[in-house]
């Protein structure tokens, strides 16, 4: 509040009366505050029990001291939430937030923050594997894999792990749940990702990370997947989708070089299934999939024609000819979006829920080992779960970290869960 100078008129000297005010709104930004929590947990004893001297500790009473994350440790639930949180969802390294901490006049080391980070992945474990059932729990699943550096001791450099991620979001079509939070789609449900590490990218480790699903993968044409739809997977074979993207980018490569009529035809053929697919989304998978054999299918029955031709004109060992038998081999895949209308364009969803390991990676620059890897995934999985589903991921960890530590019963985990799925 602003009031002027004086009440009074400046003509008259008459007293001022209010008719009204101006009002303006700024943003400002408080900075974070370091406090110290003290506990205090006074002991009573009784006086009768002290004069008959038969037991020391007779008679003293002591309310229990309250569970911590890091017992005998410094750090409350919550401040460990802002540093896990602050690493792994927005991509700041603990080294520097040790740095931070150091301006504030607070020394902790980069290894202390690494233990408690630890800390939290232990306790986390179990959300994260409700997280992993949930989603191979679905009728459909994006799947994708990226490199993780990590630190291999004794030989002074990294080695090479993946990351393999499953995701999944059907809001194009299955619009999320209804009021009471259930699906509004039989084998629907709201957005999710998991991040599981292994230390190759082979066959076999896709064969291990997505047992116990079974329905549609949506990949882009990486040959490991392609075991995933043998007759005698465990549980049976999978139906593989794979991405317009991935075979668009393919042209557009060529395309921006100029001069290249072929591929600058192709990507407007693939323009056209794009703008379909903006004009259609959110219907149901029913009116999806009647919209597309409408108007993709003629489409996409014209392009395989046409590239089929184009591939008899250009030279064999091309460039172009290479991104058109890409097309061709992985065709019946790319064709699966027009006969389920649960299935993509592309497989997009699970390429944005990789940039934030992209984005640790490249800040962090390694894993320090295969547990920390393993810690990784855990913990990324639950925060980027929380971002896509619109919920604050420090106020979640801070929640839920506190509910574990806190013995949480493991029968109300999946409750927890929920609260973030």
């Amino acid at each position: 509040m602003i009031e002027p100078p004086s009440n009074l008129c400046p003509c008259c000297g008459g007293a001022l009366h209010r008719i009204g005010e101006d009002v303006s709104e700024r943003l400002d930004k408080i900075p974070s505050k370091l406090k110290v929590i003290v506990t205090r947990r006074p002991k009573y004893a009784c006086r009768t029990c002290e004069k008959t001297g038969a037991d020391d500790t007779a008679g003293i009473i002591q309310a229990a001291a309250p569970a911590h994350l890091v017992e005998g440790g410094l750090p409350t639930e919550a401040f460990v939430a802002d540093v896990v949180v602050s690493k792994y969802a927005w991509h700041l390294p603990l080294y520097r937030q040790s740095q931070m901490l150091a301006a504030e006049g607070i020394d902790i080391d980069r290894s202390t923050l690494a233990h408690w980070v630890g800390f939290a992945a232990c306790e986390l474990r179990p959300l994260y594997d409700k997280l992993v059932a949930s989603l191979k729990s679905s009728a459909k699943l994006f799947a994708d894999e990226t490199r993780c550096p990590v630190l291999d001791p004794g030989r002074g450099r990294t080695k090479t792990g993946y990351f393999w991620a499953i995701a999944r979001d059907d809001r194009p079509w299955g619009s999320g749940a209804d009021a009471s939070g259930h699906p509004k789609h039989k084998g629907s449900g709201p957005p999710a990702v998991a991040y599981m590490y292994a230390t190759g990218r082979g066959a076999e480790h896709a064969i291990e990370h997505l047992a116990g699903f079974n329905g549609v993968l949506q990949v882009d044409g990486y040959v490991a997947y392609d075991k995933l739809t043998m007759a005698n997977r465990a549980g049976g074979p999978l139906v593989l989708a794979f991405c317009w993207a991935h075979f668009r980018r393919r042209f557009y490569e060529i395309a921006k070089a100029g001069n290249a009529p072929i591929a600058t035809e192709a990507l407007a053929r693939i323009t056209a299934l794009y703008e379909i697919e903006a004009d259609i989304r959110g219907r149901s998978a029913e009116g999806r999939r009647a919209a597309r054999q409408a108007r993709s299918k003629p489409l996409v029955d014209s392009l395989q024609a046409w590239l089929n031709m184009q591939l008899s004109r250009v030279p064999k060992g091309s460039t172009i000819a290479d991104a058109i038998r890409y097309g061709l081999n992985h065709w019946q895949g790319l064709g699966r979006f027009l006969d389920d209308g649960r299935v993509e364009i592309d497989s997009n969803t699970v390429e944005r829920s990789i940039r934030g390991i992209t984005l640790n990676r490249k800040n962090a620059l390694f894993a320090g080992s295969d547990e920390g890897a393993e810690n990784w995934a855990c913990i990324a999985s639950l925060l980027e779960t929380c971002k896509l589903c619109d919920v604050n991921p420090n106020a979640w960890l801070a929640d839920t970290l506190a509910k574990l530590v806190n013995r949480w019963p493991a029968s109300r985990i999946e409750q927890d869960r929920k609260s973030v799925v």
